[in-house]
C-alpha cells in the first residue's frame, strides 16, 4: 500500500513567521520600556519662511523656559533640553506610562542666512516661538533698472 502524505503547505509560511516573531522579540529585547529615555524624543516643530524672517514654533510641554537652551553657529540652530522624571519619595503602582521624559534635541539647518544678535524667542504654555531676521544679504532686493 501506498504511503499518502498530507500536504501543508502554510507549514512552511508558519515556520518563516515563528523566524520573524523569533528576531523581533529578541531585538525588542534589546530595548526595555525605558527606550524614550536613553534615546531622548523629538518634539514636534513648525518652521516656516517670510519675506523678512524664519519663523520656528516649536511644542515643548512641561517644560520649564530655563531647561531650554538655543544655540546658532553659522547657518544651524538647535533647541535642547531635558524633562527631569517627577521625584516623588512614595512609590507609584503605574498601570500606564507614556509621558516621554529624558533629553531632547532638535537641530536645523535653516534655508537662509539669519542675524543671529536679532533672534527673538518666546516661550508661553508650552509653545516656543522663534523669529529669526534674515540677514540684511539674504532678503530679496528689488534692483532698479536704469535708462540707458
Amino acid at each position: 500500500m501506498a504511503n499518502i502524505v498530507r500536504r501543508r503547505p502554510f507549514s512552511e509560511l508558519m515556520g518563516i513567521r515563528d523566524e520573524v516573531d523569533r528576531f523581533l522579540n529578541d531585538t525588542v529585547r534589546l530595548f526595555d520600556d525605558n527606550v524614550p529615555e536613553r534615546m531622548g524624543w523629538r518634539p514636534s516643530v513648525d518652521m516656516e519662511e517670510n519675506k523678512d524672517s524664519i519663523v520656528i514654533t516649536a511644542e515643548l510641554p512641561g517644560i520649564k523656559k530655563d531647561d531650554i537652551k538655543i544655540t546658532i553657529v553659522d547657518n544651524k540652530i538647535m533647541i535642547s533640553g531635558e524633562v527631569l522624571e517627577e521625584k516623588d519619595v512614595q512609590e507609584k503602582n503605574y498601570f500606564l506610562k507614556e509621558r516621554l521624559r529624558g533629553k531632547f534635541s532638535r537641530g536645523f539647518t535653516l534655508p537662509t542666512p539669519v542675524d543671529s544678535s536679532k533672534v527673538e524667542a518666546t516661550y508661553k504654555e508650552g509653545i516656543l516661538s522663534l523669529t529669526l531676521p534674515k540677514a540684511e544679504e539674504a532678503k530679496p532686493r528689488e534692483i532698479s533698472i536704469k535708462d540707458s
